[in-house]
């Protein structure tokens, strides 16, 4: 076998990750839902754990600002801009309607209060702030938006503004915006810390402090409830993209289109805690942890270990049985060079109900590149066998 590409060993473990567009609605139930539509989903696979017309189209709301939230951390972690650098306030953005904190034309505000400002108030003069901010133009902050939503296979997604104002042409479905929700929820306390946060201030320690009061009700109410973004117009009803975690598991759901707030909430309800039923977390690895012995493809057959950087937690549902999983190997470095902690392949996980889960696997030490020599013999032995 000239090169080894795949490493195949059946361990006594279960993974619960899954390939992009791979889902599985694990159970036919009926919740009795207000919510015209809705979804229940495990945002690290993107499993479908409920759905309900998941992919009718409907008006997102301040749902759309998930989308700014996502494009500002994506900068901020990409170096483009700070959370302390200041943004000037355009004309434009300051004319914003609707929710706002009245910011003013030239007015100077930090990024991480104008992100505050719409994940807690859902602000849309914030919003605009910092699309201008990083984008340059608002239409190309709306561009860029719609180019992420098909990165994302939003495909049922169409902005026309970052606010979430009604027009015929900016719509989505519960699918797309839990597609979008588990995104923006793998940002951790990046986007947490704000979503999670009742109340809080802008413009403190100003002549005009504004006081931010949380939108999402349910986060003084439900245990485990950290975020995530509110929505209501006329048109597109109460709507609320929720995230809460529990026990190690963290779940996001969808509901659109809603009567009143009330009813709102209890459908977000009965969504998490029929999700939380079903599933429960383990760790099966620890940061560090060898996974393997891996031999390279050379003469002298050097040996690394596979190591993981950073625990691998699976979840499980509770009629499958970790004992039926299969672990595999993808290496896609086999010969040196090879630094210490390079990374050089992926760990696989496979469920008996066919979802992957996916792990980046690294050596734990350095093997030298090959000498001219042992270049030569390795040609040779390729050729013979």
């Amino acid at each position: 076998m000239k090169f080894l590409k795949f490493f195949t060993i059946f361990f006594l473990i279960f993974g619960f990750l899954i390939t992009p567009n791979t889902f599985y609605v694990h159970a036919d139930v009926n919740l009795d839902l207000h919510a015209t539509s809705a979804v229940l989903m495990e945002p690290i696979s993107k499993t479908i754990l409920y759905e309900k017309n998941k992919d009718q189209k409907l008006y997102p709301a301040s749902m759309t600002k998930m989308m700014g939230l996502t494009l500002a951390l994506e900068a901020i972690n990409d170096g483009r801009i700070t959370w302390e650098e200041e943004v000037t306030v355009s004309e434009y953005a300051s004319s914003m309607g609707g929710t706002q904190i009245y910011l003013e034309p030239n007015e100077k505000m930090s990024v991480r209060d104008l992100f505050k400002a719409v994940a807690i108030n859902s602000a849309n003069d914030a919003i605009c702030a910092l699309g201008e901010h990083i984008f340059h133009s608002p239409n190309a902050f709306i561009d860029e938006m719609n180019q992420r939503a098909k990165d994302f296979g939003m495909v049922n997604t169409s902005f026309r503004n970052a606010t979430g104002f009604d027009d015929e042409n900016h719509y989505t479905t519960a699918y797309d915006m839990a597609l979008l929700a588990s995104h923006l929820v793998s940002y951790g306390n990046q986007i947490l810390q704000f979503t999670s946060m009742k109340e809080g201030y802008v413009r403190e320690n100003s002549e005009k402090p504004f006081w931010l009061v949380n939108t999402n009700k349910l986060l003084r109410y439900y245990d485990g409830m950290d975020g995530l973004k509110t929505g209501y117009t006329s048109k597109a009803g109460y709507n609320l993209s929720a995230t809460a975690k529990r026990n190690g598991v963290r779940l996001v759901s969808v509901v659109m289109n809603l009567d009143t707030i009330a009813h709102r909430s209890q459908d977000t309800t009965r969504l998490l805690d029929y999700g939380f039923s079903l599933l429960h977390r383990e760790t099966l690895f620890q940061k560090g942890d060898v996974i393997s012995d891996v031999t390279l493809d050379t003469i002298k057959k050097d040996k690394i270990q596979a190591v993981v950087e950073e625990d691998v937690d699976i979840l499980l549902f509770k009629d499958e049985r970790k004992e039926d999983v299969v672990m595999t190997f993808d290496l896609y470095v086999q010969r040196p060079p090879i630094e210490k902690d390079q990374e050089i392949g992926l760990l696989k996980l496979v469920t008996p109900s066919k979802r992957e889960y996916q792990y980046k696997i690294y050596s734990n030490k350095e093997v030298e590149e090959l000498s001219f020599f042992d270049l030569v013999v390795n040609y040779i032995m390729e050729f013979i066998l």
